[in-house]
């Protein structure tokens, strides 16, 4: 197969390189019934994984974040079909996948008429070794039921090459979501904004894929920079500035290979916690009989449910009293209903932690915000920088204190490699430590200052020694989505050698 470039940058990512060969071998996993097919245009995109250095779940309690593109990405390939099949394939090894799925564009329909999110979701996790599809085949069902696009006039085939690692938390299915989209909206020309696609693929992923993340790292994957960091403001997605890293400070994920998940029973239970105190909280102040400024200030606060819209002093002041330690889901339904969150659902035999959840997430956005004030400060400031990292760098270890001892989502193994981070310190170049993302493990986060290669060494080696993994380093940063673009291949038959 000869691979013809007609759109697109001429020096590509390895993952691409790698894709590219694949075509040109015409490999058996590409090409079948339900592949894509030896002639015709194939558009690639890429979306990168994320750093999570502060922020984390209080995005979807409406926090600032801080987030970073890092050098690991997926990449879609796609190509338009004749028929009105939508069949996707994954290149990614591991025997708990079956490494192809299709269906047809009719099976969203019922007699003509949409299915609903619940039909769909089920439809796509009746297999566990299927599921993966619904962050890829599920973009085609959120496009029509969201208006993006009245019909689809023909299929198309969609491969996906990732190099992140599942449950590492850097956001993986975001980026299958949004390069799945990017691609999507190339092969219909469906003129869709950066931002829109971030909402789009955030709804793919909570309402097909059935885990309620927030939108973090949607917006990063698609809006993301290989040379400054994301400060955003998740209300629900507003871009406030992206932030330069100041000379000679790197941030460097370290992956536990302890699996997390969003999906998982302790992150619902801390959203569901969350939202469980902001709906006491907006009663309590709706109902209040006392009308002085602070009540109204509250209330005003909570209008457009976001928890993090509630300062520091008003939660203690104000609000921590008013919030059970922890309340029986029968109880609260009983007595306030369902929460706001479309994302999950109380259950009512469950207990669920509630005034510690809603802590973490209001001192979360508050140390989000002075952390990034700060790291602007080094940047303009370099002959004090070391000052500045050491006050960030407690930010950072306050934050994963807190997210252990306070949402509920820490892991020993997690904490053990922020503990030897720690240990080793400025010394080594180390200023701080955090778990990242949705917490209960994957990937800590890590603030450092100049050569720090043997100090990572140690902390490897030293995480090895305890737990007995190989931990993996994760670092650089790549393009978004957007800032990548797409590339265009022509496929073509290539002509077979000619022998004398």
């Amino acid at each position: 197969m000869k691979v013809e470039q007609l759109h697109g940058p001429k020096v590509k990512p390895f993952q691409v390189l790698e894709l590219e060969y694949l075509l040109q071998e015409d490999s058996p996993e590409l090409f079948s019934t339900f592949g894509l097919q030896k002639g015709g245009q194939v558009i690639v995109t890429q979306a990168p994984a994320r750093l999570d250095i502060m922020g984390g779940v209080a995005d979807y309690c409406g926090a600032n974040v801080f987030e970073m593109t890092l050098d690991r990405s997926a990449i879609a390939a796609c190509q338009a079909r004749a028929d009105k099949n939508l069949c996707a394939i994954t290149l990614r090894a591991g025997s708990q996948f079956k490494p192809n799925f299709h269906l047809s564009l009719d099976n969203f329909y019922t007699d003509g008429t949409l299915k609903t999110y619940r039909e769909v979701h089920e439809h796509f996790n009746q297999e566990l070794s299927t599921a993966w599809a619904s962050y890829i085949l599920g973009a085609f069902y959120v496009l029509l039921k969201e208006s993006k696009i009245e019909q689809f006039p023909h299929g198309a085939t969609i491969v996906i090459k990732s190099d992140i690692p599942i449950g590492g938390g850097i956001a993986s299915s975001a980026a299958v979501e949004v390069a799945t989209l990017m691609a999507l909206n190339q092969l219909y020309n469906l003129e869709l904004g950066a931002m829109e696609m971030a909402r789009l693929a955030q709804i793919v992923e909570n309402r097909i894929a059935g885990a309620p993340c927030g939108i973090m790292d949607q917006v990063t994957a698609v809006a993301g920079t290989s040379t400054k960091i994301l400060s955003i403001l998740c209300q629900p997605d507003k871009i406030l500035e992206f932030v330069p890293c100041p000379s000679n400070v790197s941030f460097i994920g370290i992956h536990t290979k302890v699996q997390r998940s969003t999906s998982s029973t302790a992150y619902i239970d801390t959203r569901i916690g969350a939202f469980i105190g902001l709906t006491i909280l907006k009663d309590a102040f709706a109902s209040g009989a006392d009308d002085s400024d602070g009540v109204h200030n509250i209330s005003e606060a909570l209008a457009d449910n976001y928890l993090c819209n509630i300062s520091v002093h008003e939660f203690r002041e104000q609000c921590e009293h008013l919030l059970p330690k922890e309340i029986l889901g029968e109880e609260f339904l009983e007595k306030y209903g369902e929460t706001v969150d479309t994302a999950t659902q109380v259950e009512p035999g469950k207990l669920y932690p509630v005034r510690s959840r809603v802590e973490h997430m209001i001192y979360e956005n508050a140390r989000t915000k002075q952390f990034i004030a700060i790291l602007k400060n080094a940047d303009g400031d370099p002959e004090h920088i070391q000052g500045y990292l050491r006050e960030a760098g407690e930010l950072m270890y306050a934050s994963n204190t807190s997210y252990r001892d306070l949402a509920g989502l820490g892991s020993p193994e997690v904490d053990g490699l922020v503990s030897i981070a720690k240990k080793i310190g400025e010394q080594g170049g180390i200023y701080g430590a955090k778990i990242t993302g949705g917490g209960g493990g994957g990937t800590v986060a890590l603030l450092c200052y100049g050569s720090i290669e043997n100090s990572l060494t140690q902390v490897l080696a030293a995480y090895k020694l305890a737990w007995g993994i190989d931990g993996e380093l994760i670092r650089g940063n790549a393009a978004g989505a957007y800032e990548f673009g797409h590339i265009l291949w022509e496929l073509k038959h290539s002509e077979p050698p000619t022998h004398f």
